[in-house]
């Protein structure tokens, strides 16, 4: 391999990371392999709070900070990593690749918090759990439905009895199990994916983007003790899109203070093959024509006159699936997994369940003329 010293200050690099075995320190790195070639020796930062750290056997897009040495084989590159360069094939999960690079940046980035946003059932959860298992964290997730005031994101006092009296002790929330967690496993680093989080009543997610950001980020529980946030967790949400799954109006100020990356539903041919994966008997055929309606339905909802207050989940597409392979016809699986879950019946024009089936008719018309 030939040795390259193509880099100057500003540029990104893609840096190939081995284990430093002279180095004392059990995650200690060295490198001198991009994706340019053989390169003189690279030198990373000291890491600090704010900062990410590239592990042996990972690959980081990094920054160039300074080049020393005047030849290709005397002197060093200084960088800092900014993002892994992770490969995002994930089994029974489709992502845009863009949008998952965006994801992993800023998960990395101990200065920003995520958020994803999209429609219920596209898939946020997934995502998140695969993007945590691809970078070897621990995925703890918090259902913001169950958490909607403050202090039912603490933890409660239940009632318990000796036998003789009656007594209450304190019961962790699953929030603050997952913190007492961390804590006690510093080597590992967990993502604590908060679900839901619209529905979050407003003084609950106040308090929270305090303990996620604050310059001091401790979790106060009603007992008087305090429960240090460490460096070791990572803090994102997901939000569903309407009406129909926020308790409040959406808080400007609070948030500007997430990055928010909005994720779709995946493209039909993507999902065409997931469902098949789940379902390897169903009708091929039967279910692409299903889907082409379901989408029809998907893209109608945005339609001011029809008032749909939701989409059709991927979930949905599943179950369809499902019912093609038992053998039903698409009619029936499309009213049973899409029509139903929309309020009314399918033969009042004036509810969200009669104008989704009056959708699939005139849907269904075109496919098969």
């Amino acid at each position: 391999m030939a040795t390259t010293d193509i880099f100057s200050q500003g540029e990104t690099a893609v840096v190939y990371f081995e284990a430093n075995r002279r180095s004392q320190s059990p995650n200690a790195v060295k490198s001198n392999k991009t994706d340019r070639g053989k390169s003189k020796k690279i030198i990373l930062p000291v890491a600090d709070a704010h900062s990410v750290q590239a592990r042996p056997g990972e690959v980081w897009v990094c920054r160039v900070e300074r080049v020393t040495g005047k030849s290709p084989t005397h002197g060093a590159i200084f960088v800092r990593p900014i993002t892994r360069k992770i490969e995002y094939q994930f089994q029974g999960v489709w992502i845009d690749p863009e949008k998952a690079q965006l994801i992993a940046t800023v998960l990395q980035d101990p200065r920003r918090n995520l958020m994803m946003e999209g429609d219920q059932g596209v898939g946020k959860s997934t995502i998140a759990n695969a993007i945590a298992r691809t970078l070897g964290w621990q995925y703890r997730k918090i259902s913001g439905g169950l958490i909607k005031k403050f202090v039912f994101m603490l933890g409660r006092f239940v009632p318990s009895s000796d036998g003789a009296n009656l007594n209450f002790k304190w019961a962790d929330s699953k929030l603050t199990e997952s913190l007492r967690e961390a804590l006690a496993n510093p080597q590992k680093h967990f993502l604590i994916m908060i679900d839901e989080f619209t529905r979050i009543d407003e003084d609950a997610r106040d308090a929270l983007l305090d303990v996620i950001e604050g310059s001091s980020r401790v979790l106060r529980l009603p007992t008087g003790e305090e429960i240090a946030v460490g460096k070791n967790v990572t803090f994102m949400a997901a939000g569903n899109v309407g009406a129909g799954f926020t308790i409040r109006r959406e808080d400007a100020a609070a948030k500007d203070r997430w990055v928010i990356v909005k994720i779709l539903v995946m493209p039909q041919a993507e999902e065409l093959a997931h469902c098949l994966r789940l379902y390897p008997t169903c009708p091929k055929q039967s279910l692409n024509d299903a889907l082409t309606v379901v989408n029809h339905v998907r893209k109608e909802r945005h339609d001011p006159k029809l008032r749909l207050s939701k989409t059709v989940s991927t979930r949905g597409a599943e179950t369809i699936a499902m019912f093609l392979a038992a053998g039903f016809t698409m009619e029936i699986a499309l009213e049973t997994a899409v029509v139903n879950q929309y309020s009314g019946t399918r033969d009042d024009q004036t509810s969200e369940a009669g104008r989704v089936a009056g959708l699939i008719v005139e849907k269904l018309k075109t496919i098969k003329s």
